[in-house]
């Protein structure tokens, strides 16, 4: 038998397994809802996006005894992780994207995840402001325009607040700039074109003068000549 140490230990083991697909954990008693709290982690850590992603997607079945109240939820949760392995069996990728999706960018099943697992920051911290009108489309396809918009009603204001004017602005100067260099350098290679041109014009003008001065200088000593 096991406990919370054990479950640590355990956890540790399996944070980059990569074969191992069932965890049988039934009959130990001495796993507190602390360590199955450890285990909803390893399935899917809500600390951030990158935490998720990185989650174990490959066990598709953990046992456990009956729940109590509050483990229940974190049981509920732990199947819910592990429903999203099973379903992209063939590609923990897809496992983790889709974790994002279903845990992540859902209001309601983000606040009871954090709540579990002791996670008092927004995810809006960590996404770039010129990414949030993606995540906001990404909210609205995956979970209707009511979770979009009961998102935007819970977080207008720390999204004001997470959003550097600075570094949009730095951004945007930055983008116009390459624009302005890529159009400078076209104009550039349309001038050495004209410049070419213009030399090919020049010269074949004074190829023609060349040629007139010829045939009068010739035409006046014939006529001293008669």
């Amino acid at each position: 038998k096991i406990n919370d140490e054990g479950v640590g230990i355990l956890v540790d083991a399996l944070q980059n397994n990569t074969s191992l697909t069932a965890l049988d954990l039934k009959g130990n008693d001495g796993i507190s809802d602390h360590g199955m709290t450890i285990l909803l982690k390893l399935v899917n850590d809500v600390s951030n996006i990158k935490a998720t992603l990185q989650s174990n997607h490959t066990l598709k079945y953990i046992y456990m005894d009956e729940p109590s109240d509050r483990n229940q939820k974190i049981q509920t949760n732990i199947k819910m992780a592990t429903n999203i392995n099973v379903k992209n069996l063939y590609s923990t990728e897809a496992a983790g994207r889709e974790k994002v999706i279903q845990t992540q960018l859902h209001s309601e099943t983000r606040a009871e995840l954090c709540q579990l697992q002791d996670v008092d920051h927004s995810l809006f911290n960590e996404i770039d402001p010129l990414h949030l009108p993606e995540v906001f489309a990404l909210i609205g396809r995956s979970h209707g325009h009511g979770e979009l918009y009961d998102v935007l009603s819970s977080s207008i204001m720390l999204l004001f607040s997470t959003v550097n004017v600075k570094k949009c602005i730095q951004q945007e100067r930055d983008y116009h700039a390459a624009k302005v260099a890529e159009h400078r350098a076209k104009a550039e290679q349309l001038d050495a074109k004209l410049a070419a041109m213009e030399e090919e014009e020049a010269a074949a003008g004074n190829e023609g003068d060349t040629i007139s001065i010829t045939v009068v200088t010739k035409g006046v000593g014939n006529s001293g000549g008669a």
